[in-house]
């Protein structure tokens, strides 16, 4: 794709630097304007007016993150957008200058360079169709409601153990269920405890949905014999509105958790390609969605099992040099879409036959828990880009099969497993 000028944005959070080169890599201006909407649009359709045609373009490259001026700038179908990793521009811009030095307006021209003389190589950016996008920031912002839950719920657990340890016994494993959130509000501390009847609390209990008689027993018995952590009125009365501002925090998160899994049903359930992903052994709604949010529906995304699997960050990185050979995990990659595929390689341990006889295969072999996982969620994308690419959901039974055809050292462990655990066969087959 030619462009009629190439244009390299450094993003701050007041201001950009820009650098707009013509196709010769001539300068045609440089500057800086404020990063508000109201002051980039004239800047914007200044732009514009400097193309011939209605059909030129200008090509932009801007480094990631960039959530921000991709939302911006995707409104005007004169701008190419070109979205590139901040350590490919960073040695770039090192190769341009032996001294390496930096500053915004340095960046901003090593970035138009950048895209002058790499777009021919580069494919610029396109926003994904309506329903994956939905899914794609339905999911991403829910992971990220529940990394916050998370956080506040370990501060609760930390403000429990330094005044009130029992509650942590009484309320069950989630300090986030409504059990457990009822109780700290009715109940902040062991004193406030100690006053209610065992009837009261019983009730509490069955009413809350806890209902087994020798729970209920064991927990009034540990009141019952019970003994403060901590009598001062002070530190009391400061970890009570604590512990409560931590409670209401959780209830709020917890509600809107909720909301984003309706939300998330209701956008899977629209999708063509959702058949594909319900049907994969232990995905469920949760993983089922963020699998369909990450693939999309268009197939020239990914040409390969391989682009797919660098792209996720579960593919390894070789690094050689001579005698030096070094493999390790990739880091330069989306968190959220890696801990997607590992997490849900775990949940396929125990749904999928063949998944169930590779993790102790390599159990065996001495390799770590999470190194399994990755290895094992790299082997599952290349049978989900498969199953993509033809629009097949995914068969167990086939794919056994295709593993006896091909003889693989996996049989003779899925053997053992169908002797040993006869009752999963069913499941798994």
């Amino acid at each position: 794709m030619n462009h009629r000028f190439h244009l390299g944005i450094d993003r701050s959070d007041s201001s950009i630097d820009f650098c707009l080169l013509d196709e010769t890599g001539t300068i045609v201006e440089q500057g800086k304007v404020p990063s508000a909407p109201e002051d980039l649009q004239p800047w914007v359709l200044s732009l514009k007016a400097r193309l011939e045609s209605g059909s030129d373009t200008i090509a932009a490259c801007i480094e990631q993150p960039c959530i921000n001026l991709t939302h911006y700038f995707r409104q005007f179908d004169f701008l190419a957008l070109y979205l590139v990793n901040p350590a490919v521009i960073k040695r770039y811009r090192e190769s341009l200058s032996a001294s390496r030095a930096k500053d915004d307006r340095r960046d901003a021209h090593a970035l138009a360079r950048f895209v002058l003389e790499r777009h021919c190589e580069l494919q610029p950016w396109q926003p994904a169709d309506e329903q994956t996008r939905a899914l794609s920031a339905l999911t991403e912002k829910r992971r990220q409601l529940v990394d916050l839950r998370t956080s506040i719920t370990n501060k609760l657990t930390q403000a429990l153990k330094d005044t009130y340890p029992q509650s942590l016994e009484l309320v069950g494993r989630y300090l986030y269920s409504p059990l457990a959130c009822a109780f700290l509000n009715k109940w902040p501390t062991l004193a406030e405890l100690r006053k209610a009847r065992p009837a009261t609390i019983k009730t509490f209990y069955y009413t809350h949905g806890s209902r087994r008689p020798e729970v209920i027993e064991k927990r009034l018995t540990l009141i019952a014999g019970s003994v403060p952590l901590c009598t001062d009125p002070i530190e009391l009365e400061v970890a009570t509105e604590l512990i409560r501002a931590f409670v209401k925090q959780l209830q709020a998160l917890t509600a809107s958790i909720a909301r984003f899994d309706r939300l998330i049903a209701q956008a899977t359930a629209k999708h063509e390609d959702a058949p594909i992903f319900t049907s994969l052994p232990g995905a469920g709604e949760v993983f089922a969605s963020r699998l369909l949010a990450f693939f999309g529906s268009d197939r020239s995304v990914f040409t390969s099992a391989a682009s797919l699997q660098q792209l996720s960050g579960v593919a390894p990185l070789t690094k050689q040099s001579g005698k030096m050979h070094f493999v390790h995990r990739r880091y330069g990659c989306n968190k959220f879409w890696r801990q997607t595929f590992v997490e849900w390689a775990a949940q396929t341990v125990m749904k999928s036959l063949w998944a169930k006889a590779y993790y102790q295969r390599q159990k065996e072999k001495g390799h770590r828990h999470q190194s399994i996982l990755r290895s094992l969620a790299y082997k599952w994308q290349r049978i989900l880009f498969r199953c993509w690419q033809c629009r097949e959901a995914y068969d167990e039974k086939r794919y056994l099969n295709a593993l006896e055809k091909s003889g693989s050292p996996l049989l003779k462990t899925i053997d053992a497993i169908r002797k040993t655990h006869p009752e999963l066969c069913e499941q798994f087959s």
